[in-house]
């Protein structure tokens, strides 16, 4: 299923020139600041868009992030002054259910006698096919901010 473009999770890895510590106690500057960052553990954390279309409200699925735009980040420690970090998003599994609303129209046809226009059909998988698109590129743009801040 991952070998399909739209479908896959994206995974990155960087190396910074800041050891774990100062990587942690890093402040991000308030002007600079483009994505918002908080440590699960000693070297888990988790970063997401301070703003997302559309996700900031309606898809907040996720208290510890400010957007449903999410990668979930490891660091470990290269050396005192370098710190290797892999970046790591998610798949949406919450979004498949859209997927579901075509089988269940099909059912809804063929047991109940209905005549479902195939445009309604075809909507459903148009419409996930676009907010997967719209999750990859703000997926891409959070890893983006990530690496130019801290490369």
């Amino acid at each position: 299923m991952n070998k399909i473009l739209f479908l896959k999770t994206m995974n990155e890895e960087l190396i910074v020139n800041l050891s774990l510590n100062e990587l942690r106690e890093n402040k991000l500057e308030k002007d600079e600041k483009k994505f918002f960052l908080k440590w699960l553990t000693e070297n888990e954390f988790i970063i997401s868009l301070n703003f997302s279309i559309g996700t900031n409200y309606a898809l907040d699925i996720n208290e510890k992030a400010k957007s449903a735009i999410i990668a979930y980040g490891v660091a470990s420690e290269l050396n005192k002054n370098k710190t290797h970090i892999k970046l790591k998003t998610k798949f949406k599994n919450g979004l498949v259910i859209i997927l579901l609303l075509p089988i269940v129209m099909l059912i809804l046809q063929l047991t109940l006698n209905l005549e479902i226009p195939i445009l309604f059909f075809l909507f459903p998988i148009i419409f996930y096919v676009i907010i997967i698109m719209i999750f990859n590129s703000e997926e891409k743009k959070l890893l983006r901010y990530f690496k130019e801040y801290f490369t």
